[in-house]
């Protein structure tokens, strides 16, 4: 124990007590961070066949969903890739290709497999956005699959969201979407 100077004149200050402290408020700490959910990609299968991959930090129902998902029907080989645009380099290079009456190629991965935007949306609960469709046996899907972030050049504008957690779902919706072997 220690006495304090003038300005804590009569107080006693316990160094075990304020150790103590620490380690309590460290453990509550802790204990939260433990039943918090983590951001990670998550695989709904409603009962209509219709798949979707997502990133969200709860596997309750939310509208609070990630900038990128994918959905697919079970078993048709084909993903429709939906994205929220967030960056505005990535909101200059969709209004490039509208300026310029450009084709709107979608470059996948490092790979020779391309896509073209199906749509450029907007919505009042994310904004703006655009969707394009690629195949679930892909080069791209496989990378995405391993990684958990999809990359995509659009306009030449390199362009990647996701993240590594949950990366099973990832594996799980793709095997679902894949065409069966005849």
């Amino acid at each position: 124990m220690t006495r304090t100077g003038v300005a804590g004149a009569n107080r006693i200050c316990d160094a075990r007590q304020i150790v103590g402290w620490l380690i309590a408020t460290q453990c509550v700490l802790s204990t939260t961070a433990v039943f918090a959910d983590e951001t990670k990609w998550r695989l709904t299968r409603p009962v209509d066949g219709e798949l979707m991959l997502y990133t969200a930090d709860t596997d309750e129902a939310t509208d609070a969903l990630g900038d990128l998902n994918f959905q697919c029907k079970a078993g048709s080989g084909v993903v429709k890739v939906d994205k929220l645009i967030r960056d505005q380099t990535e909101r200059a290079a969709i209004a490039e290709l509208v300026l310029n009456d450009s084709y709107p190629t979608v470059e996948l991965g490092q790979g020779p497999d391309k896509s073209a935007l199906e749509a450029i949306t907007s919505s009042d609960l994310g904004g703006w956005g655009y969707n394009f469709e690629i195949g679930s046996d892909g080069a791209a899907f496989d990378l995405f699959r391993i990684t958990g972030i999809f990359t995509f050049k659009i306009g030449g504008v390199p362009i990647q969201a996701g993240v590594k957690a949950g990366l099973d779902r990832i594996a799980d919706f793709q095997t679902a979407c894949r065409k069966p072997l005849r």
